[in-house]
């Protein structure tokens, strides 16, 4: 069975930035509808710290603030290879380049995950402040049950 590791980035402390660990912490909550080969991960602003982390799983789902153009709230799944370190990506995560430069490292290393996914979520003000925006608060559910849905619809990940 494939190990799976959902890992959360994001600073709390940067308003909407901290999206990622606000839904982790909600699917850790919510645990048991996972299989017990998911992980979840508190990965923090990212970095070198990481590639260890990265290197131990066979799935690696990556949930973050991401500029998408969409509306404050909205949702979905990226491929790693939409995102570039040479700024030409017409989407933005929040820890572009420096994590994007740690996935092509594990990759050199021979040690990246079979499959890298990143569930981004559109944030509306990524200044600082230790609250998410009213309109990421307001999303949450709708943020979770897209990830939720989503992840059913992948036919190797079978939730309880």
């Amino acid at each position: 069975m494939k190990k799976v590791g959902i890992v959360g980035l994001g600073n709390l402390l940067r308003k909407d930035d901290g999206i990622g660990l606000v839904i982790l912490d909600k699917l850790r909550n919510n645990s048991s509808i996972f299989p017990n080969t998911f992980n979840f991960i508190d990965g923090g602003t990212g970095g070198l710290n990481l590639i260890h982390v990265l290197s131990d799983y066979n799935i690696i789902i990556l949930l973050d603030a991401v500029n998408f153009d969409e509306n404050p709230g909205e949702s979905k799944f990226f491929n790693v290879s939409d995102f570039d370190t040479d700024k030409n990506s017409k989407y933005f995560l929040t820890h572009e380049p420096n994590f994007i430069k740690v996935i092509e490292l594990t990759k050199k290393l021979g040690i990246a995950p079979d499959l890298i996914l990143i569930f981004g979520i559109q944030p509306k003000n990524v200044s600082f402040g230790p609250e998410l925006s009213k309109d990421l608060k307001e999303n949450l559910k709708k943020i979770y049950d897209n990830f939720v849905d989503s992840i059913k619809e992948y036919n190797f990940f079978k939730l309880k």
